[in-house]
């Protein structure tokens, strides 16, 4: 019953420390006010120089050909469907066409027409395959980046935080790069070019198109700011939903345990509605925009239509002029309305980018050494000197405290006392899963801190109270423990850890697929699973930490024989509360707020009536 409070302090904790951690992810992405942001994108960009030279060709050429679709309707007016004035003696100067044949001249006009679908085709075909391909880096980028973090980040930031950054952001960033980056290139250049054309046209009419520019603008600096900030909202409230699902359905069996089906329910309904009604509200600004943005567009348009009308009834300017004239027109107000509504997508790629940027910044605790050492051939000596160390979420509470102790290659040596006495804590510092405050650790005398973290953790076979399995067969989560291993291996490892008859039960066998982590199989064949996995990996070290706990007696003790023969060569450190486990170990060291209190054997021990001696009387006398 004590663990109850102390579990949930630890949940009020754990959830304050994210709601801090959400407030100044929030602080911090309203200081994202530009596109900066973006250019930590474009060396992923740069590395498909091929695709990006395809995709620019292919743009201009699309952009030029939407722009000489314009000339071709000016002709198409004047030296198809008019024969007179103006219009008849420069269609018969430049054209090889005969004027007045309206056939000829709307021919023209579809092959422009084709060339351009191809060229727009080919150029959305390149940008989306090149934001596929940069989306497809980044994202592995992130997930290599993530998979070297330390276990000490996974306490400050939640795992779906994290997995919300890994995949709602990064489609933000390929909705930029695959769509509106191209969309915001190709109406930047249509834009331009309609201009130029234009000012060769009648400057007086294109001035009045460039007046409504700075009209279109207004709207962007009204609503823009705005929308980046709902959307950044959204973000937050959708990354919060997400971490609070990813942890009740990894624990959906203790959820309705509880009965707690309700409580869940109502937290991810708010946090889905409080996303929804954020999206609602730049949905709602965003259509205001673009309400201001074309309706000033359009009211433009017609007034150049007023003014050209007249201009051509004066005989400034042909039919075909006004034709074309208006269509730059149209096309180039159409496409500054695109630059600025994806001006807002490029706002939110830009806050994205800068989440999975500062993910990427995470600097991981646990580095390899500039010079590291090599370990060839481990026996397995073990050395803990003056062992200090706290979490870095509990600084205030010591978990081992001066430590020191060495382990002899092939010696098995069992870690006990009550909980919270610094034992799983051993371990983690013995994977280097953190560094101590003060004191080392050495393998066959080098420093732990001398070797890559991947060659140290090769010396280590690690078998949880409650290890972690994977979906897949069984086959696959025995192999995980050495990848090289033939089928061969893994079964006589299943068999070693007393597994093979069961996994011989299941439909297919090795090959049966056991779900997500295994939740199909009871907790004690998960276990040997787990421990057949550890058999496998044939280290020279085992950490065994409650790893029969889940098992019952007759599963225990076959278990256990296994065990007795693996470790014969290989040096063993065993974690147990029940002490009829560790009777046999060559020696057994006592701990107790982070502090050695005694070792021996457990004779050894019993005779002294100390720690050891109590805790064993107690089990004892319970187990009779």
């Amino acid at each position: 019953m004590t663990s109850q409070p102390s579990t949930l302090s630890q949940e009020r904790s754990t959830g304050a420390s994210f709601n801090q951690e959400i407030q100044r992810d929030k602080a911090h992405r309203k200081k994202a006010r530009s596109l900066k942001p973006l250019r930590k994108i474009w060396p992923f960009i740069t590395k498909y120089p091929m695709l990006l030279s395809a995709f620019v060709f292919f743009l201009i050429a699309a952009s030029l050909t939407t722009l000489i679709l314009s000339q071709a309707l000016k002709y198409v007016v004047d030296c198809g469907f008019s024969n007179s004035g103006k219009s008849s003696e420069m269609c018969s100067n430049v054209s090889i066409i005969d004027p007045g044949d309206a056939q000829s001249y709307l021919f023209l006009l579809v092959i422009v027409v084709i060339l351009g679908s191809l060229f727009g085709s080919a150029r959305f075909y390149t940008i989306s395959l090149l934001g596929q391909r940069v989306i497809a880096d980044i994202r592995k980028t992130l997930y290599n980046h993530i998979v070297k973090l330390s276990p000490a980040f996974f306490e400050r930031v939640r795992t779906g935080e994290v997995l919300s950054r890994l995949t709602t952001d990064t489609m933000l960033i390929e909705t930029v790069v695959g769509s509106s980056m191209s969309i915001a290139l190709r109406s930047t250049v249509m834009v331009l070019g309609s201009i130029i054309i234009m000012l060769t046209l009648n400057w007086k009419l294109t001035l009045m198109v460039l007046a409504v520019g700075p009209a279109v603008l207004i709207p962007v600096t009204l609503f823009g700011r705005r929308i980046q900030r709902l959307s950044r909202e959204g973000q937050d409230n959708l990354a919060s939903a997400s971490g609070r699902a990813s942890e009740a359905l990894s624990s959906v069996q203790t959820v309705q345990a509880f009965t707690q089906e309700d409580t869940e329910r109502a937290r991810f309904g708010s946090a889905v509605e409080d996303t929804f009604i954020s999206q609602k509200r730049r949905l709602r600004v965003r259509a205001i925009m673009n309400f201001a943005i074309f309706g000033l567009g359009q009211v433009g348009i017609i007034s150049i239509l007023s003014r050209g009308s007249s201009a051509a009834t004066n005989g400034g300017m042909t039919g075909g002029d006004i034709t074309q004239f208006i269509f730059l027109a149209f096309i180039s107000v159409t496409n500054l309305g695109f630059v600025v509504n994806t001006w807002t997508d490029l706002l939110r790629a830009a806050g994205a980018s800068e989440r999975i940027v500062e993910l990427l910044g995470e600097v991981p605790q646990i580095t390899a050494p500039k010079n590291p050492k090599d370990l060839n051939n481990a026996k397995g000596a073990i050395e803990v000197e003056n062992l200090t160390f706290s979490y870095p979420t509990r600084q205030e509470e010591t978990a081992l405290n001066h430590v020191n102790f060495t382990v002899k290659p092939g010696e098995t040596v069992a870690l006990v006392g009550p909980s919270g006495a610094g034992k799983t804590t051993m371990f983690q510092l013995l994977l280097r899963f953190y560094d101590p405050q003060s004191g080392q650790i050495n393998i066959d005398g080098i420093a732990i801190k001398d070797l890559t973290p991947k060659t140290l953790r090769q010396q280590f076979a690690f078998v949880q109270q409650a290890t972690p399995l994977f979906s897949g067969s069984a086959m696959d989560n025995i192999r995980y423990g050495r990848a090289g291993a033939n089928d061969d291996e893994v079964i006589a490892a299943a068999k070693a850890a007393y597994a093979h008859e069961f996994i011989m039960k299941l439909p297919d066998g090795y090959d049966t697929d056991l779900g997500e982590k295994a939740l199909t199989l009871s907790g004690g064949q998960q276990q040997r699973i787990a421990i057949a996995r550890a058999i496998l990996r044939n280290a020279p070290i085992l950490l065994l930490d409650e790893a029969t706990s889940a098992l019952d007696a007759e599963s225990e003790r076959a278990v256990q024989n296994a065990f007795a023969v693996l470790s014969k060569d290989r040096t063993t450190l065993v974690i147990a509360h029940r002490l009829a486990t560790v009777k046999k170990a060559d020696r057994i060291i006592v701990l107790d707020e982070g502090k050695i209190v005694d070792q021996g054997t457990h004779k050894e021990l019993v005779k002294r009536d100390g720690l050891y001696a109590r805790l064993a009387e107690l089990q004892f006398n319970l187990e009779d």
